[in-house]
């Protein structure tokens, strides 16, 4: 009796391991590549923008079903110059 338990379980668990080996897949996004980070629009519906999470900006007329048209890259300029100043110089520049 206790053998036959044992030859039991032992299938079970081979087979959860095949079950695993075979339906085992890696994870797909099931969102599109470059989703829509934000979206405004305009007074009385007058225009409508798209911001896409990689900087473009597109442009709506209005509601009805006009076509988006692409308006530029909110990340185009490139890094803001900025001057590295120390602590002492802040001081002293605000005293």
């Amino acid at each position: 009796m206790f053998l036959k338990r044992v030859f039991y379980a032992s299938v079970s668990v081979l087979m959860l391991a095949l079950a695993f080996h075979f339906g085992a897949v890696s994870a797909g996004a099931q969102a599109p590549g470059n989703p829509i980070a934000a979206a405004f629009m305009g007074i009385n519906n007058s225009y409508m923008l798209a911001i896409t999470s990689n900087g473009d900006v597109y442009r709506g007329g209005n509601p009805q079903g006009d076509v988006w048209t692409y308006s530029g890259n909110i990340f185009s300029s490139g890094p803001v110059p900025t001057a590295h100043e120390t602590l002492g110089g802040l001081k002293v520049k605000y005293r």
